[in-house]
């Protein structure tokens, strides 16, 4: 009796595991498909706030002066926040702070000027420029731009969210399908404790009284020994 409703319980606890795992694996496909197709108002309006907060800045500069002097003009563009910081390096050992300042420098031929730029919000990017100085001559131009990207790291601009929807809905569904197996070789486990033959038994309580007269009344026989007659019937 108590194994029956050992296995009518788990039958049961089966099945209702079973259906929740079924609702819940229909409820994140229903809604991981909704998502793909619509992301909605709400998480429009939510990218619109939080995105243009955390935009870096774009720097950029140019440049015109004669002889030994040049005159640098920041041009970048701020993100989302305003820009705070500038941060000038001409080459030859000398630095600025300004937004715009004016360099001499201490001699003739090929100078690599950067600038890195900071926003409110720490964001923070590079540009450059390349030229060359000639006595009497002048020079001016445009920054080339950073290959490596802000603040001298690799730019790498990939959509997370599309990479990780289809992931994340795949692995759930597999953890998902592991539980319905279990669960479903618990339930037939279950059904079939209830379901199969059971063997017939007969449940007889003994007496050690009852054993001693059996023992009495029934006395095993003695087997005769070679060479010793028989006693004699009475």
């Amino acid at each position: 009796m108590a194994a029956l409703k050992r296995d009518t319980t788990e039958l049961l606890l089966g099945i209702g595991v079973l259906a929740l795992g079924l609702i819940i694996l229909l409820f994140v496909f229903s809604q991981a498909f909704a998502l793909a197709q619509n992301p909605g108002a709400f998480f429009r309006s939510q990218m619109n706030q939080v995105l243009p907060q955390t935009q870096a800045p774009t720097a950029d500069f140019s440049y015109s002066g004669f002889d030994l002097n040049v005159s640098f003009a920041d041009n970048s563009t701020r993100g989302g926040a305003p820009l705070v910081s500038w941060d000038w390096n001409f080459g030859d050992g000398g630095s600025s702070t300004q937004r715009n300042p004016t360099h001499r420098f201490y001699g003739y031929g090929p100078w690599e000027v950067s600038l890195v730029i900071r926003d409110a919000n720490g964001e923070s990017a590079r540009t450059f420029a390349q030229f060359t100085l000639a006595p009497q001559h002048p020079v001016s131009g445009i920054a080339l731009g950073n290959p490596l990207g802000g603040s001298g790291g690799i730019s790498v601009n990939l959509d997370i969210g599309t990479f990780l929807l289809p992931v994340g809905v795949g692995l759930l569904t597999v953890g998902m399908y592991l539980v319905m197996a279990l669960v479903g070789g618990q339930i037939a486990k279950a059904g079939w404790n209830m379901v199969k033959p059971k063997p017939e038994t007969i449940r007889v309580r003994l007496k050690p009284r009852d054993l001693t007269q059996a023992f009495e009344a029934d006395p095993a026989p003695v087997a005769p020994q070679q060479g010793v007659p028989p006693p004699p019937q009475a």
